[in-house]
């Protein structure tokens, strides 16, 4: 049986040495390519990675389409939640409307009704995560809310989120699935 032990170049060649019990065996490897040939082509290789690196980087500093996510983000939901520094569940239903260029929200669980606006943000600094938020009142209470969403087999939002004011210190949960109609 034969060890490889290194790889490294020599006379323009590819060599791996390899142990074997009665000592080293040399065995070549890619003949006919010179170190020169193999070197311009990793190094044509590493400038077309980073062409594509950073142009693809671009996409992600280019503002969401607001217009086309209201649209998008526009219908009904059933909500599952749990509350705040609790392990209380609760259920409810969510409304988004596009009224205007704003994303209209009214939220009814445990059988109150509050109406809010949704707008759109970023998270975690230069990587601009895009994320929902809302402001509205719930059990008594003022909080904030951040949505991250994506699409579900049928190509409908889907929102899951943290439910939090100042003085919380377990934030609630909550998540929206579609009504399809």
């Amino acid at each position: 049986m034969l060890y490889p032990i290194e790889l490294r170049a020599q006379n323009q060649r590819l060599i791996r040495f390899y142990l074997a019990k009665s000592g080293y065996d040399v065995k070549e490897l890619y003949n006919p390519v010179s170190l020169n040939a193999m070197q311009a082509y990793l190094a044509i290789s590493a400038i077309l990675l980073f062409a594509v690196s950073a142009s693809s980087g671009e996409a992600d500093r280019n503002p969401l389409d607001e217009q086309f996510l209201r649209n998008y983000m526009a219908g009904e939901y059933d909500l599952v939640g749990r509350k705040p520094d609790s392990t209380l569940t609760y259920t409810g239903h969510v409304t988004f409307r596009d009224e205007g260029g704003v994303l209209r929200v009214t939220r009814t669980v445990e059988g109150a009704t509050d109406k809010c606006v949704a707008r759109f943000d970023s998270v975690a600094g230069s990587d601009r995560i895009p994320v929902l938020r809302m402001h509205f009142h719930f059990d008594g209470k003022e909080y904030d809310a951040t949505y991250r969403w994506q699409s579900d087999p049928d190509n409908y939002p889907r929102f899951t989120g943290y439910l939090y004011s100042s003085s919380t210190k377990a934030p609630g949960l909550e998540a929206l699935f579609p009504i399809h109609k």
